[in-house]
């Protein structure tokens, strides 16, 4: 039998038994699903100490314990404090005296005497309530509506801050998704690499290949396993991210339950989602906020020219001992003109509406900012949604390719040359389809962001 023939067949031979060995590990059933992180470890677990997470769990645990939102929520309960504290000198002010007092003197100190002479001892008690109460001091009062629009712009605050560590989780969540998904395909083209590397051998083994043939499949060995050692070291970096965003103990260890997927979406408007982020985006809020703000400190600064009115008083028991006193009392309403501050209330009025003009113009940058974030989110979603379709044809051709180049090589056509461009091929269509699963997830995630509503899409 001629040698072509005898290195035919056993390429063929070879090449089946590859084949059926890949078929065997396609029809073996796919590993089931982490528990999630709420579930108990089953018996004889591998790690019970690993914290299981979904994207959701992972989300719900960094609105709890981020240290940035926290931060946040202890901003919005000063901001609550400092309203309290502005609205204080509006309300009635009351408090108790009390004195008692035995003294003598020695009028020597004050008049012309050849000896001292005493006066005294004297005692005496005054004790009663004071009282005071603001009438009319618009000041004050822009003061506290103020304090009371600071507390709507820290809730906003807050809010802009759950969004952020939010986005900030599902990012992180979307990078260890991606990266366990380049190690299972770093993964599948070690095993493939190696089973062409092991034929090549039998092949020149057997006299039939070429040494040629062993080495080149050999080097695509080697690059494969590095690959693979780069993609396992990310999986594990990543998660590092991610359990500083969620403020986990450093010994605590955690896994993803999610996968990378792609799902159907509703059709969307872009002129209807720029009208929704203008109108939902905590961060414009803040501003609305920060604007009737600087608008009252500008009123309570050209206010401070008119008149304040107030009432205090106070009623005492006073007497030279506790048994003969009499109540002593006044009752007085003060009304205050200022007639000249140096300029000081001219200054305060044009430092606030500098102020305003300030608020307004980053408002309406942040404004600009929004309309192109959505704008953007929303052709890079729609771009992403179709590289997904171009990047599954894709892997299915280059599949066929390794496919097509196997067959030519084991019938003599050719050297693996081809069986090795193919492999490259796969490698890259394979990380074109991560890329592209990666991508929609993430502009998915950035639209809703975008738009305001990245918590209520991930908390649902």
């Amino acid at each position: 039998m001629p040698v072509k023939w005898l290195r035919s067949l056993g390429l063929a031979i070879a090449v089946a038994q590859c084949v059926c060995a890949a078929s065997v590990r396609a029809q073996e059933p796919a590993p089931a699903p982490a528990a999630p992180a709420n579930s108990q470890s089953a018996p004889g677990a591998a790690n019970p100490a690993v914290l299981q997470l979904t994207l959701k769990q992972a989300v719900e645990l960094a609105l709890k314990q981020n240290p940035q939102r926290v931060i946040a929520k202890i901003l919005l309960f000063e901001s609550e404090r400092n309203s309290q504290i502005a609205r204080a000198p509006l309300l009635p002010h009351a408090s108790i005296d009390g004195a008692a007092a035995l003294s003598q003197y020695n009028l020597q100190i004050v008049e012309s005497q050849p000896h001292p002479v005493d006066a005294g001892p004297y005692q005496y008690l005054d004790v009663g309530p004071n009282f005071s109460q603001t009438l009319l001091n618009l000041p004050l009062i822009r003061a506290y509506q103020a304090g009371r629009e600071g507390v709507k712009q820290a809730r906003s605050d807050e809010r802009t801050a759950r969004e952020i560590a939010v986005q900030a989780t599902v990012n992180q969540y979307l990078l260890i998704l991606r990266a366990l998904a380049d190690r299972e395909a770093a993964q599948s083209r070690v095993d493939l690499a190696q089973r062409l590397y092991e034929q090549a051998s039998q092949l020149q083994k057997n006299g039939i290949g070429l040494n040629i043939d062993t080495t080149r499949a050999n080097v695509e060995l080697q690059n494969e396993k590095q690959n693979l050692i780069d993609a396992d070291t990310a999986t594990r970096t990543t998660k590092y991210q991610l359990a500083a965003l969620l403020d986990l103990p450093r010994a605590q260890e955690l896994d993803v339950v999610d996968r990378l997927s792609f799902f159907d979406l509703p059709a969307m408007e872009k002129e209807a989602l720029v009208t929704e982020a203008l109108a939902d985006r905590p961060e414009m809020r803040s501003f609305d906020s920060q604007q009737r703000i600087a608008h009252l400190n500008t009123d309570a600064a050209g206010e401070q020219r008119l008149p304040e009115l107030a009432f205090d008083g106070f009623w005492h028991y006073q007497a030279k001992h506790i048994s003969d006193g009499v109540p002593g009392y006044t009752y007085e309403i003060t009304l205050a003109f200022p007639l000249f501050t140096g300029g000081r209330i001219h200054a305060e009025e044009a430092k606030s509406k500098l102020e305003e003009q300030r608020v307004a113009e980053n408002r309406k940058q942040l404004e600009a900012q929004i309309v192109s974030d959505v704008k953007t989110a929303f052709d890079q979603l729609a771009a992403a949604r179709t590289s997904v379709d171009v990047a599954n044809l894709g892997l299915k051709l280059a599949q066929d390719e390794v496919a097509q180049a196997q067959r030519r090589f084991a019938a003599g056509v050719t050297t693996n040359v081809e069986v090795i461009t193919a492999q490259d091929a796969l490698a890259r269509a394979s990380d074109n389809q991560i890329a592209a699963l990666y991508n929609f997830n993430l502009s998915r995630a950035l639209l809703a962001r975008a738009t305001g509503d990245i918590e209520g899409m991930y908390t649902k």
